[in-house]
């Protein structure tokens, strides 16, 4: 299959989906090997501690001190000999490790432990954004034994740039703590699903979309095309009923469906990143007449009522509206004139994912417009609704964007 670009023709290979391995973050002394100035200078029956600020980390109240964990203590040290413990109920040991970054997976895992004498109380491990703790989850380990938490949080726009802090926290007479890791796995850039109503070949229409990358990395998605029947329409010159469309950083494309053959119609999908714009372009052909064209809008997925303004007084509205849902549905129309009054309403039946393209004066309920100027809701009565409208002027026509909610 094949998309043009600024004039050019390449072609367009579905790619391979790549899942992107995670990143570790640097941490400070993340098993607590490191230790405090003087060492282990505490002693006693069952082992060496020191009661000083762990080094790389910063403590509340007296959080934050180490011991050298023999079986005594514990049945194994998760990584190296060291481990972290507080006595400090409520006391925390935390370490900011950076801010957040857009599209970005964070995994937190902390392995927690319950001493064997039974001065043991399982901590908690949580990692702030911002202020706001995200908790880690996992199973309590066995006395002597240890068992690993894990906090996950997927960056969000509103938390970007706010600091990541690591917090380990005391609950009861002693908790500890070892082998802390942060890992960072880049997720895809948010999508959004763009509609074209309205999707015309052959027959003298032709119909382009034209798409623009105002990010400055490269972006790749995907270009659907669906029959007036819900199902998948293959475009001949396309190759196939779908098209992945791969932009450069501030890149343009141009899909073209040309007038070749019998009319065939349907409508477009278009899952654009943040940061790709796009528009249809539709044009007529009739012989003895110069071509005509308009500039069509993409519309959302989300409303559930489409409202289209029409002027019936010396001109034809045409419309394509079709149903989101996946199962059957019933649009109901409902048409005002230029005071708000009802001229009257009328229902469109859809399958799933199906499309209906008509008259805007022939769907019964509504021959009243003829000769009016107000404006039409379409309602889905289950989901979703897009909707377009076309004027005509005798061979002239021009688009009607909608007002969507």
């Amino acid at each position: 299959m094949s998309v043009r670009t600024r004039g050019f023709t390449f072609c367009v290979f579905l790619p391979l989906t790549v899942i992107a391995s995670a990143t570790p973050v640097p941490l400070a002394n993340p098993s607590f090997e490191t230790l405090p100035p003087g060492g282990l200078a505490n002693c006693s029956t069952i082992g060496c501690y020191s009661i000083a600020p762990i080094p790389g980390w910063t403590n509340s109240g007296t959080s934050g001190q180490v011991f050298w964990a023999g079986t005594s203590v514990v049945n194994y040290v998760p990584d190296g000999n060291i481990a972290a413990y507080s006595n400090d109920n409520g006391g925390t040991i935390t370490q900011a490790v950076g801010t957040v970054a857009a599209n970005t997976i964070y995994t937190l895992k902390v392995d927690l432990g319950l001493r064997k004498d039974g001065i043991a109380s399982l901590g908690t491990v949580a990692l702030l954004v911002g202020s706001v703790p995200v908790y880690g989850t996992g199973v309590t380990p066995a006395i002597g034994n240890w068992s690993t938490f894990t906090a996950t949080y997927t960056s969000v726009a509103g938390d970007i740039g706010k600091i990541l802090t690591i917090q380990l926290t005391a609950t009861g007479m002693e908790s500890v703590f070892d082998n802390v890791r942060l890992d960072a796995s880049p997720t895809a850039p948010p999508t959004f699903a763009f509609v074209l109503p309205q999707l015309a070949f052959g027959g003298g229409w032709y119909t382009a979309l034209y798409f623009t990358n105002t990010n400055t990395a490269p972006v790749s998605f995907m270009v659907s095309f669906i029959g007036n029947d819900g199902n998948p329409l293959i475009v001949p010159a396309l190759g196939g009923s779908s098209v992945t469309v791969n932009l450069a950083a501030r890149g343009t494309a141009i899909i073209e469906a040309p007038n070749v053959g019998s009319l065939v119609q349907g409508y477009v999908v278009a899952a654009l990143p943040a940061g790709v714009d796009g528009y249809g372009i539709f044009r007529q052909s009739v012989p003895g007449v110069p071509d005509q064209e308009a500039v069509v809008p993409l519309s959302g997925n989300t409303a559930t009522t489409s409202t289209l303004l029409f002027d019936e007084t010396k001109y034809v509205t045409g419309v394509a509206v079709v149903n989101l849902a996946s199962v059957n549905n019933t649009i109901t129309a409902t048409a005002r004139d230029n005071q708000g009054n009802t001229l009257g309403t009328g229902t469109i039946p859809l399958a799933p994912n199906a499309k209906t393209a008509l008259v805007l004066r022939n769907i019964p309920g509504l021959a009243s417009i003829a000769g009016a100027i107000g404006n039409v809701d379409f309602t889905a009565t289950i989901g979703n609704v897009a909707a377009l409208g076309l004027r005509f002027n005798g061979t002239a026509f021009t688009s009607i964007p909608t007002s969507n909610r």
